[in-house]
């Protein structure tokens, strides 16, 4: 019975892990790049998802339909969901350090990693995650 109870936190504590990705949150917010250029909010997945995971995803989706649609609607921010386990995606993930579930937000050369705040609030009180990405963006976009 032991022996069980040790695989299935193996098990679980192996899938927390993949589902993290690259989980090394950069919080220093700075100015935009004055490049003209709009916000990429990038939800990055693996092929395999928890719960938490596919609630990041909803939630980020949410929060364009709710906090960030005049935005979105003039060209100020931008979302683009990408599945990490997809050969064809391998050059962005290696540009970003990501291998599994990754909330990043990119304004040129600015990148902020909000994957740590995505995984803690997602699931559990996704209000404050939609107020906390759209505030987010919303710094970066002014500036």
């Amino acid at each position: 019975m032991k022996a069980l109870k040790y695989f299935l936190l193996a098990v679980a504590s192996l899938t927390i892990a993949s589902c993290m990705g690259n989980s090394g949150e950069k919080n220093s917010i700075a100015s935009t790049d004055g490049s003209g250029n709009p916000v990429t909010v990038y939800y990055f997945h693996g092929e395999h998802r928890c719960p938490t995971c596919i609630a990041i995803e909803n939630e980020t989706k949410a929060t364009f339909e709710i906090n960030l649609k005049k935005e979105a609607e003039e060209g100020k921010v931008e979302l683009q969901v990408i599945n990490a386990d997809e050969g064809r995606n391998k050059q962005i993930c290696e540009k970003y350090g990501v291998y599994g579930s990754s909330l990043l937000l990119v304004k040129g050369d600015k990148v902020i990693n909000l994957t740590n705040m995505a995984f803690g609030t997602a699931r559990r009180n996704p209000d404050k995650f939609r107020e906390e990405l759209s505030n987010e963006v919303k710094k970066l976009i002014n500036g």
